[in-house]
Formats: C-alpha cells, sequence, structure tokens
C-alpha cells in the first residue's frame, strides 16, 4: 500500500509543478482517422489553453464520414514522459452543440481527444421531405399489360387484369416534391389490377412545378419491369424504394443504371428480432445502428464475431450470408439498406454462389428463395439456430448456417 501512495503522491506532485511552471495545458488529438480536429478560444484556433478557459472544438469529417464518437482523457508532461492526470475524473465533460461542434472548460491538465468516424449512409428522400410532401390522392394511369391476358375466376367472380403504369394525375394542392408508392394490386369492384410495367413517362408530373423524388416500389414476387427513363422523370435519377429481398433485383437492372450508380436504390426493413440473417447479390451499406458478424462452429458450438468491415467502409460484400444485431428494437425501428455500386454491373443477375469474402464465416447466402434439406443447415428464429424441418425453404436475403462449413 505504502508504494501505491507513494506512486500518487508523486504523480500529483508532477502535475502541480507542470501547474507553477505554465499557465497553459496542451490541446492534442490522438484518433481521428477520417476527420480533423480543431481547437478554438474566442474563434481562433488554439494548441493551449489555459484552466477555466471555455474552448470550442470542431470537427471536420472527410468526404462520406459523420463522426461516431468523441472521447477525451487527461494527462500530464512530466520530464518528457507522458503520464496519466490523476484527479477525480480522468476526463473533461464536453458538450455537444451540434454532431460536429463540443465545447468544455479547460481543466488544469493536458486534455487529448480521440474521435471515431462512421461512414455517411445517404438519407432517403422520405426522411429528408417535410410532412407536406406526402400525397395520398395520386392517381396512377393504367393499361392493360401487352401480351397478357385477365384472368377470371367464376366462383369469386374476381376478374385479375395484368396492367402497365403509364403515367400520373397530381392533384392542384400538391406540393412542389412528392413520394409516389406503387400498389402491388388495386380493387376497383370486381376487377383486380396488378401492376407488371413502369413506362418510360409514368412519374412525369402534369404540372411542370412538381417533382417526383422518390418512388416506392411494391413488395411482389418478381421485380416489376421498369422502362429507360421512368426512374428520371426530369432527366434526373431519382431516389426507388424497393422490398429488400428484391434491392439486388433492381440495383443490377440496366433501366435503373443510374439510379444504382447514384446510390438511389434503397429499401428499408424492420428488424424482426435483435438477430437476423442477411445476404443480397450486390454490395450493400451498412445501416446506421447495425453491427454484422460471421458465424462458426467451435468444438460443436457456434460463436459469433464482428466482421471487420475493410478500410471501414461500411460495406456487407455481395453474395456473403451475415448476422446482423441491430442496437435499437423499441418503437418498430426501421433500418435503410442502401444498394452500392462496386463489381457488379447493371444488366446482369445476381450470383447465387457463396462468395465466401469472410475467412472462417459458416453462414451461407440464400440470394433467391431456397429449399435446404433437413440436419445440415441451421436457420435463425427468436434469436437462436434451429434446425430446419424437412426441405424447409428459406425466403431471399436471408441466410443459413452450415454446420459442415469451416
Amino acid at each position: 500500500m505504502k508504494k501505491i501512495f507513494s506512486i500518487l503522491a508523486l504523480a500529483l506532485a508532477a502535475m502541480t509543478a507542470s501547474a507553477d511552471v505554465a499557465e497553459s495545458y496542451k490541446l492534442t488529438v490522438g484518433k481521428s482517422e477520417k476527420g480533423t480536429v480543431m481547437f478554438l478560444v474566442n474563434g481562433s484556433e488554439v494548441k493551449t489553453a489555459a484552466e477555466g478557459t471555455a474552448v470550442t472544438m470542431e470537427i471536420t469529417p472527410e468526404g462520406g464520414y459523420v463522426v461516431k464518437e468523441v472521447t477525451n482523457s487527461l494527462y500530464t508532461d512530466w520530464n518528457g514522459a507522458r503520464a496519466q492526470a490523476i484527479d477525480i475524473t480522468t476526463s473533461v465533460e464536453m458538450k455537444k452543440v451540434t454532431d460536429n461542434v463540443y465545447t468544455f472548460t479547460m481543466p488544469r491538465a493536458n486534455v487529448e481527444v480521440n474521435v471515431t468516424y462512421d461512414i455517411e449512409i445517404p438519407t432517403p428522400a422520405e426522411d429528408k421531405k417535410d410532412e407536406e410532401k406526402e400525397v395520398t390522392d395520386v392517381a396512377l394511369n393504367m393499361q392493360p399489360a401487352e401480351g397478357e391476358q385477365p384472368q377470371h375466376d367464376p366462383v369469386t367472380g374476381i376478374t385479375v387484369i395484368p396492367v402497365d403504369i403509364t403515367g400520373i394525375d397530381v392533384p392542384e394542392t400538391a406540393p412542389r416534391e412528392i413520394v409516389v408508392e406503387v400498389a402491388a394490386r388495386t380493387q376497383v369492384g370486381n376487377n383486380v389490377f396488378v401492376v407488371r410495367e413502369i413506362k418510360a413517362d409514368a412519374f412525369k408530373t402534369n404540372d411542370a412545378n412538381v417533382k417526383v423524388t422518390k418512388v416506392i416500389l411494391p413488395d411482389t414476387e418478381e421485380p416489376l419491369t421498369v422502362e429507360a427513363g421512368a426512374m428520371k422523370p426530369d432527366g434526373q435519377p431519382i431516389e426507388v424504394q424497393t422490398p429488400l429481398a428484391l434491392l439486388d433485383d433492381y440495383a443490377l437492372m440496366q433501366t435503373l443504371k443510374e439510379n444504382f450508380e447514384g446510390k438511389l436504390i434503397t429499401a428499408t426493413a424492420k428488424a424482426p428480432q435483435r438477430f437476423w440473417t442477411f445476404s443480397s447479390g450486390v454490395d450493400v451499406l451498412v445501416p446506421m445502428g447495425v453491427t454484422v458478424y460471421r458465424a462458426f462452429n467451435e468444438n460443436g458450438n457456434i460463436r459469433i464475431l464482428p466482421i471487420e468491415m475493410a478500410n471501414a467502409s461500411g460495406i456487407i460484400l455481395a453474395n456473403n450470408g451475415v448476422l446482423l444485431s441491430c442496437n435499437e428494437m423499441k418503437g418498430g425501428a426501421e433500418y435503410t439498406f442502401v444498394a452500392n455500386p462496386g463489381n457488379q454491373q447493371s444488366g446482369t443477375t445476381p450470383a447465387t454462389t457463396d462468395a465466401c469474402s469472410y475467412e472462417g464465416n459458416s453462414m451461407v447466402p440464400t440470394i433467391v428463395g431456397t429449399n435446404y434439406p433437413t440436419g445440415r443447415y441451421l436457420m435463425m428464429k427468436d434469436n437462436q439456430f434451429h434446425t430446419m424441418s424437412p426441405n424447409g425453404k428459406v425466403p431471399a436475403c436471408k441466410a443459413v448456417f452450415d454446420t459442415n462449413k469451416q
């Protein structure tokens, strides 16, 4: 105990001596790999500050990144060596002004700041828009689909009519920017209209002052046919929100090439539970608040470990099965997945073979719905892996655990 006491006393003495010699203390940056940090006093950049001074810290992330976490620690200089400050606290309290600006009062010690960053996920148009942009009475103009015949059911009296969307009618009260949602089926009397194709001028409005900024596509078994130019109603590509299971199909559609390259092919999903499986035929940006894991067999037990995203890219590589964990489950939190243009080329179909990009990963991608034999493969349910029923079918965009894969 005496030895410990003498070390503390020595450190305290070092702090006191430092305070007697210098009126100011250092402001330094430890870790900040994807951005720069500047300290300001009264609007001027400084490298030191006196005890009790109000200091403003401004962080400038590199393009494509946002601030994830800001931490700090106090230290003293003693004979050229660095020692942790011995005080009631080992860090200074910082007040967050904005995501990139913090303020604090300079303590009687040097301050080192560390900043970590996340990749910036483009905010979908739906999040950017004002509530007034939601228009519920946009009318979709439709015509019978070429080459497809209506199907009449004499028992129910329902006639299913395949149709193409050819245009929209916008009410006079519509705001300047609107979001259009396409329904998979629309019933009028005994007729059910099922959309098959979206024509080139479908979302050009009848009012030059009103523009469609986003189209939400329906949850269908197969992707709709989209003519060239349909998702560029004003000459510029717009956001296209798709079902998660069809994200890769629409991303690789030749007619949506510019939307894909502009990172405007998105999908939103509510996590069914804390852990869930995922795979896609295209690279996908990791949503904020989601951690990506690989799973593997260790002595008969399944273990999971976070996957280090290459170069902090925050991208789930195409054709890989992974396990996702979401940080927020309350209130039906939604997560946005963005198709990321990489090696995949528009006009091609998603590959379905396992890319095996993550070493030691026993997860197998299910790019299209697949029937798996019982015994060898396990599926995730209620946050645990379970055996499947014979020839159990796993839907597209999921993944399974292969007990034979090492």
